[in-house]
């Protein structure tokens, strides 16, 4: 039943509609070094909705700017493309992720939050540890977890079965998905980063976050992002009936050259993060 449980939902993930055309636009620019503002700005003023959404987050008090950002060229020359650029995927994928998740126990807006805790964690311990490239990370804790939207929508009758056993086995949720589903969230959200044309980096990164040492080609992304998880869950941030059963790898700090009180500071700056209306 598992694997045609599987081709059920890989076949919805066809069929999922793309990213918007102006959003891949948007992140073919960012990532051309040859690229202007104002390439950046012809594409995105042809998304009104887009362009509200990225400029709502600009002006928010997340980045504190002093005067408003009304353009999107000011917006660049301020950030940089690279922050522009998670922006955009912020701002494309707010309608995605700011439903509630029965199955997880998660009420609207929750995984959200869980979503920019972690993906604002991977970037604070992407610049702590000097990652080549903070933004990614960013984005790779963005959208770790969606998933998790395509298990609750076709498989959510076999949660009772998945609980039960992280209950009575005392197993972590994922492995629990596993053993009930044949397969679990982060295999199904690595599919639908595919599904998006993402690098592989991002593929891996989602499709590895609760195994970080089964990664291959970009294991120390796939760490940042698993310690960010774990930390947004202790955090409190956005947890559902899954959250409490995953503890990041014990070679976690280890391998990122992390000490536990670098642990508590993220705490302490997640908080204030998730207050800001950037979250809201």
């Amino acid at each position: 039943m598992s694997d045609n449980l599987l081709n059920y939902i890989l076949n919805k993930i066809r069929d999922l509609p793309p990213l918007p055309e102006s959003t891949h636009k948007i992140l073919q620019i960012a990532g051309n070094n040859a690229s202007s503002a104002k390439d950046l700005a012809k594409v995105l003023e042809k998304d009104l909705s887009l362009t509200t959404k990225v400029l709502k987050l600009v002006n928010s008090s997340f980045y504190g700017f002093s005067r408003e950002i009304s353009t999107i060229s000011q917006a660049v020359v301020y950030l940089g493309f690279n922050t522009i650029k998670s922006l955009v995927l912020t701002a494309s994928s707010y309608d995605t992720l700011n439903k509630d998740v029965v199955s997880y126990e998660l009420e609207k807006g929750m995984l959200w939050k869980h979503s920019i805790a972690c993906a604002s964690c991977s970037r604070l311990i992407a610049k702590e540890i000097k990652y080549s490239d903070p933004e990614e990370a960013y984005i790779a804790g963005l959208i770790h977890d969606i998933g998790k939207l395509m298990i609750d929508q076709y498989a959510n009758n076999l949660f009772k079965l998945i609980l039960e056993k992280v209950t009575t086995d005392a197993i972590s949720f994922d492995k629990a998905e596993k053993e009930v589903l044949g397969f679990d969230h982060p295999e199904i959200g690595s599919k639908i980063a595919q599904k998006w044309n993402f690098p592989l980096s991002l593929v891996e990164s989602i499709s590895y976050h609760h195994q970080p040492e089964n990664a291959t080609n970009h294991k120390e992304l796939t760490y940042i992002v698993h310690l960010a998880n774990t930390i947004t869950a202790m955090a409190g941030i956005g947890i559902g009936n899954d959250s409490l059963q995953y503890n990041f790898q014990p070679n976690t700090l280890d391998i990122l050259q992390l000490k536990e009180e670098n642990v508590q500071n993220y705490i302490i700056q997640l908080s204030e993060i998730i207050n800001k209306d950037i979250a809201s």
